[in-house]
């Protein structure tokens, strides 16, 4: 009976543990998600609760989540290092480096495999096709396309074929977007790394099969330079709002990082909002209703052979995810959109 007594005692103390990796477009919802999981349960978190941590690609949790795991505790981590090396880290049973403690202030990293990716992307849209992993989809993301705080005004829309033509030439004449040839500056392309969904699917969508040219910002020339890697999400922000002439592409999240989101450009004559953009709450009811068709799908991944707890967490985590897009600025619960595709790029119809 003691050995049995000290069993039932090891397993009641015994840690949860769960690994995040994939997407940076849902950092912010999954964050606020995971921290209601958590409630009044939560014990620490790794960088503390801020103005921005939502944003960091790096958050690791602990504490209890009664509903699901009783008095054990429970430590999540969380890498949002792509929607594609998501995929990647679960089907090659790759380790992702995630912050190695939830002490505040402490950047050291472990390397650690994934449990879950989040992904904007579907599976079968990468290289990573085998095994196959299962799939839940629990939101829509629009992507942006946004000229940077330097670039001539009167750019406002971009159609596909201009996208198209931009991506393959890396940079045009202003007067290409506006119709007026007296706009000769140049106007750069500044493209996302091969790991992010949101590049998978914007040339999806633009129907562009080439290999795009793209450029970044050299500080000590002052000059683009040929860039042959693309730049993450943070890093383009970061240009758009600072360096010369361009127009790049990021989740609705980030372009409200760039002139306060007044840089947002029409794709295809269309807006993904009703209204002025803003951080509080948006109308996507051209999203919703499938005039714009430049977004994704929220996805989260795991191995067939996942664990209960894993399972549990994730059906958990889907919950948390669906309350939190309800007021979204910035996303949009399935249940809201009246338009499906069935894969990434492809037209968008009715819902049956």
């Amino acid at each position: 009976w003691a050995a049995l007594g000290a069993i039932s005692l090891a397993t009641a103390n015994a840690q949860v543990e769960i690994n995040i990796s994939g997407a940076v477009a849902f950092r912010d919802t999954a964050y606020r998600s995971i921290r209601a999981l958590y409630g009044a349960n939560l014990q620490s978190q790794n960088p503390a609760d801020g103005p921005t941590t939502s944003s960091q690609l790096k958050v690791n949790w602990t504490g209890t989540i009664p509903e699901l795991f009783g008095d054990q505790t429970v430590t999540i981590r969380a890498f949002y290092n792509g929607a594609v090396a998501g995929i990647q880290d679960l089907t090659q049973d790759r380790s992702a480096l995630f912050l190695a403690s939830v002490t505040p202030g402490d950047t050291n990293t472990i390397p650690l495999k994934a449990d879950l990716a989040l992904s904007s992307v579907f599976q079968r849209s990468t290289v990573f096709t085998m095994p196959t992993l299962e799939d839940a989809r629990f939101g829509v993301t629009p992507i942006t396309l946004v000229r940077s705080t330097t670039a001539d005004t009167s750019i406002t829309n971009v159609t596909s074929h201009q996208l198209r033509t931009l991506a393959a030439n890396g940079a045009l004449p202003a007067w290409f977007f506006t119709s007026d040839t007296n706009d000769v500056d140049s106007i750069y392309f500044i493209n996302r790394d091969p790991t992010a969904g949101q590049r998978v699917v914007l040339f999806k969508d633009a129907v562009f099969n080439g290999s795009p040219i793209s450029y970044s910002w050299d500080a000590t020339s002052s000059s683009y330079v040929i860039d042959p890697t693309g730049r993450t999400a943070p890093q383009i922000q970061a240009l758009l709002n600072t360096a010369g002439p361009a127009i790049s592409f990021l989740v609705t999240l980030d372009a409200f990082g760039v002139n306060g989101g007044a840089n947002v450009l029409h794709y295809n004559g269309n807006l993904p909002v009703n209204g002025t953009f803003n951080n509080t709450a948006n109308d996507f009811g051209p999203v919703i209703n499938g005039q714009y068709s430049l977004w994704v799908y929220e996805h989260i991944f795991n191995r067939t052979t996942a664990s209960a707890n894993v399972r549990a967490f994730r059906d958990a985590l889907v919950g948390a995810i669906d309350v939190e897009l309800q007021t979204s600025a910035f996303s949009i619960p399935l249940s809201k959109m009246k338009v499906e595709r069935v894969a990434d790029g492809a037209p968008v119809a009715p819902i049956e």
